[in-house]
């Protein structure tokens, strides 16, 4: 019975696979933009990997494992590449865009510096006004 039941899910398991297969080919081909194709070929690693783990469940060995780590590895470096492919800032750019970024930092900072010196003053102004006032009623 439990015989029955694990080859059923190890048949469900290889339909899925192949249907995913099938559609993240589809992408690829089609595309309409590069940024779909990477996308279908970091699917269809992954189903490459799934399916390499299949088939190390149903023949019961580790031989893939290596393959796999492998694979997962590349799988890891593509999506990096297509990232920063995607973003098209060159180094230069970055540097620029950081160097903005920290400016716009330093500025909001002397901002709340600036904005908290003047409510110390406009305090220390009305504090002294009550002490004056306080010292005239005597």
């Amino acid at each position: 019975m439990l015989e029955t039941i694990t080859f059923g899910l190890i048949v469900a398991a290889g339909a899925i696979l192949i249907i995913s297969a099938m559609m993240a080919l589809y992408r690829l081909a089609i595309g309409p933009t590069g940024l779909d194709r990477g996308v279908a070929s970091d699917v269809v690693l992954a189903v490459l990997i799934a399916s390499i783990c299949l088939h190390a469940i149903v023949t019961r060995t580790s031989v893939g494992l290596i393959v796999i780590l492998v694979l997962s590895l590349v799988g890891f470096t593509s999506a990096v590449g297509l990232a920063r492919l995607i973003t098209g800032a060159s180094a230069r750019e970055r540097r620029f865009l950081e160097a903005e970024a920290r400016a716009a930092h330093e500025a909001r900072q002397r901002v709340e510096r600036e904005r908290a010196e003047r409510e110390l003053t406009v305090q220390e102004r009305a504090e002294r006004e009550l002490a004056e006032q306080a010292g005239e009623e005597l």
